[in-house]
């Protein structure tokens, strides 16, 4: 096993301090508090220095509780008074505990964890367990998984300290001492070396209370080694046995069975913004947070999303103004990786203009379903190349919008002129036409047959009305009020040899049919027609008022040019529908 320890020293004063994005409007830069562990060893800078700037300290009615970095930096340390502190830092803006925004805040940083590993353990002093040796293969190691904690942890702008042990306590310990400087390792992977390092840390690490701190002191226990050799009786009796229990759960030697935590059963997540946002851009950095929760929720239910929206809460500035807006998201293929959904956002903020001022962000995840995991496959499948396409067409209608990306969909009409329309790009369309292929393709190999059929009739007939041409006129007069045929569309042409049109629908449709002319009752386009399938009749649009009523026919000219034309039942007037390639 191998367990990740976030730990969250300022989250106290983190959850309640204001919003501070940065000034390009990105997010906070992963570890960007790293290096000031090194710059807190050094002397304090006089107040002149943060007088400018602004720092936060936590406090109540009459001492500081806790402060941040830049609070440190001029001098405030925990204990002081709230005036001495003031008079150190005049910058300084002291804040209130809330321990219900407290508690929303940490919740909120496990959901979003969820997306490593399904057993995150809430611990104390804000600590976060991560039960991740099963997910580091899928995540390319333990460095790089390391760095996307730290990462989505950053997105909250929060500071923390992050750890790793074979252990659940040995992680916590370690976190916790990278949290006081102790040592200069806080990553191990073997339990041998958790052991020899465990040894050094000190004794006030321990969750205990200061009396109990006070006790180890007195009898000269220092470091969990020198703890460890005391006397197990005399512990037990003077200070229970749970810190016994603690050191060896620590150290491997006993199981530690821990309470993962659960994500909700439905997605709430909303941001109160420290300020008015007039600007639809900046408020990419704010929902950020909220859609890090988002991938979480849905990789702990194994669920992924089509369609989120984003609803903005507006400030009441004038009296026309709406007070609640939403901005809809949506893409073809169901996701929960957060960076796609932030990109999608991000270019539908661009084109997105606020009807008033934005004070608060909720998020509404709709159109939830299940998440069909991908393996890897030696050779490229066709199906990720229609995932390659879908992905573009919604990068552009997210980029360009919906109305300047446009789709072709088939309609349940046999009006040729009605079987298809073009249309604004709808990602859920596209995808739902994109994973039935098969069908549509055996549809068209029948469709074929049946033409290649009609050809070889129409051909055995022609021959046979070539060698009695008086019988065929007989026939022709006699079956006219039937089929409706002119008698002289039978005539042979000296036709080249070419293909046959694969399909009995061209490709190239007239935006309106094109009315031919005749000549001796034989249609006429730049040259006579010749009849080449059988009469295909439709007669459809009666529930709309848009009745036709046509006999359609595959006709080719002396040039072996075929086209698809029909001659209207009641007028008997030709007309050019198509062209076949």
């Amino acid at each position: 096993m191998l367990w990740i320890a976030v730990t969250l020293p300022l989250l106290s004063l983190e959850a309640v301090k204001p919003l501070a994005p940065l000034p390009d409007g990105s997010p906070v830069k992963p570890n960007q508090c790293e290096p000031r562990e090194r710059d807190e060893t050094r002397a304090p800078r006089s107040g002149n220095d943060v007088t400018e700037g602004r720092c936060y300290a936590l406090a109540d009615h009459a001492h500081i509780l806790l402060q941040d970095f830049d609070a440190l930096r001029a001098g405030v340390q925990v204990g002081h008074s709230r005036s001495y502190a003031l008079a150190l830092a005049p910058g300084l803006k002291l804040l209130a505990a809330d321990v219900p925004r407290e508690t929303q805040a940490f919740e909120a940083i496990a959901l979003a964890l969820l997306t490593y590993t399904p057993k995150v353990s809430l611990a104390d002093a804000h600590t976060l367990l991560l039960e991740v040796g099963s997910g580091l293969r899928l995540f390319g190691g333990l460095r790089r998984l390391l760095s996307r904690v730290s990462a989505t942890v950053a997105e909250f702008g929060y500071t923390a300290r992050i750890a790793c042990a074979p252990t659940a306590w040995g992680a916590w310990l370690l976190a916790q001492a990278r949290v006081s400087r102790q040592g200069r390792r806080w990553h191990v992977v073997k339990e041998t070396s958790l052991a020899r390092l465990l040894d050094r840390l000190s004794v006030s690490l321990l969750p205990v209370t200061q009396a109990h701190r006070d006790a180890f002191a007195h009898v000269g226990c220092s470091t969990l080694a020198d703890l460890c050799q005391l006397p197990r009786s005399g512990v037990v009796r003077r200070f229970g046995s749970g810190i016994l229990d603690l050191l060896a759960q620590a150290y491997g030697t006993r199981a530690d069975p821990r309470e993962s935590f659960r994500a909700p059963a439905s997605f709430h997540a909303q941001l109160e913004l420290p300020s008015r946002v007039e600007n639809a851009d900046a408020l990419l950095f704010a929902a950020r947070r909220l859609i890090v929760q988002l991938a979480g929720w849905l990789s702990a239910h194994h669920a992924a999303l089509s369609a989120y929206t984003l609803l903005f809460e507006h400030e009441l500035a004038s009296r026309h103004a709406p007070k609640t807006s939403s901005l809809r998201v949506a893409w073809a293929i169901p996701s929960r990786d957060a960076e796609h959904l932030i990109w999608l956002l991000r270019e539908k903020l661009n084109q997105t203009v606020l009807v008033a001022p934005v004070i608060e962000l909720k998020l509404v995840a709709d159109q939830i379903g299940d998440y069909a995991g991908q393996s890897d496959t030696l050779f490229p499948m066709p199906e990720s190349d229609g995932d390659s396409i879908a992905r573009l067409l919604e990068r552009l209608s997210a980029r360009l919008g919906a109305e300047n990306v446009l789709q072709m969909s088939v309609q349940d009409d046999h009006r040729p002129e009605r079987a298809m329309r073009v249309e604004a790009y709808e990602a859920q369309a596209f995808s739902r036409k994109k994973r039935a292929p098969a069908k549509a393709k055996g549809k068209g190999k029948t469709d074929k047959t049946w033409l290649t059929d009609e050809l070889r009739r129409a051909a055995a007939e022609d021959e046979r009305a070539g060698n009695d041409a008086a019988t065929q006129e007989a026939q022709a007069i006699h079956a006219a009020p039937n089929n409706l045929q002119p008698p002289t569309a039978q005539i042979s042409l000296d036709l080249p040899d070419s293909a046959l049109p694969s399909q009995p629908r061209p490709v190239w449709m007239l935006d309106k049919p094109l009315r031919l002319m005749t000549r001796d009752q034989r249609p006429i386009y730049r040259r006579p027609l010749k009849m080449l399938t059988r009469t295909e009749r439709i007669e459809a649009g009666w529930w709309d008022g848009n009745r036709v009523e046509r006999d359609y026919y595959v006709a080719a000219d002396d040039r072996g040019h075929m086209f698809w034309v029909y001659r209207e039942r009641i007028s008997g007037e030709w007309y050019l529908q198509g062209l076949f390639g």
